[in-house]
């Protein structure tokens, strides 16, 4: 509890001289000029912001802050509304498993009397998927229900592959295969993050990688002789 203490203080600090100064206020108009109108580099910087600020806050206060200050810049971009506040929100939260913060992880390692750095390395490892669903949502509004109905059920499914995809590359673990080789994760981590990107393109370069990937894995997979896994015992006289 004394880390959390010390922790939240020093964060706490931060944030209001941040807030005392008005450096806060400024962000808006300075992620605008800093980002040259790179979308990219804008939303980048967005992730970076919110996750700084939400080490300090409540996630409401976060968002109410966040709402204020970046929000605009980011609709001034042309993004949609709705993904942008989610996206601010999302970003807000992440801070509470990813260390050195952590708060979550750190409280539920206190729960269970493991270690709280552990603990929240697992955590981010079982929730790293969420670093890039705000990317998907804010590119591509489909995913939030905004478009055309044909749009919505394509990119909900390939946002569903993306996420299957990425977390067998994590956990390193594929259903039906087993353990996966380090060619195979990189390989459907790539085609993941290809698939949850809104671009035609893109989304088929994943899609073919990931089929490729998947064909020749599971090809090479069922090729093998199961008598060759057997480590034969010496008999005993």
């Amino acid at each position: 509890m004394s880390e959390l203490v010390t922790l939240l203080c020093a964060i706490g600090s931060i944030i209001g001289a941040l807030s005392l100064t008005g450096v806060a206020h400024s962000f808006s108009s300075e992620i605008i000029a800093l980002a040259g109108g790179n979308i990219a580099l804008l939303l980048i910087l967005g992730a970076f912001t919110s996750f700084i600020l939400g080490m300090g806050m409540t996630i409401t206060a976060c968002y109410v802050f966040l709402a204020l200050i970046l929000a605009p810049a980011l609709v001034k971009s042309g993004l949609y509304p709705l993904s942008v506040h989610l996206f601010i929100m999302y970003w807000g939260m992440a801070s509470y498993i990813t260390p050195p913060v952590a708060l979550s992880a750190f409280a539920a390692a206190g729960l269970a009397g493991s270690d709280p750095m552990k603990t929240g390395f697992k955590a981010m490892q079982f929730g790293f998927v969420k670093y890039f669903i705000p990317f998907f949502f804010v590119l591509n509004p489909a995913i939030l229900l905004h478009g055309s109905a044909s749009n919505i059920i394509v990119s909900f499914i390939l946002v569903c592959c993306s996420v299957v995809c990425i977390s067998y590359s994590l956990e390193g673990y594929v259903p039906g295969y087993g353990l996966a080789p380090r060619w195979m994760r990189a390989s459907l981590f790539a085609g993941g993050l290809c698939l949850g990107l809104p671009w035609w393109s893109i989304r088929s370069v994943g899609g073919i990688l990931v089929l490729v990937v998947l064909i020749i894995g599971f090809g090479f997979h069922m090729g093998k002789n199961p008598a060759d896994e057997i480590v034969k015992k010496p008999i005993m006289g």
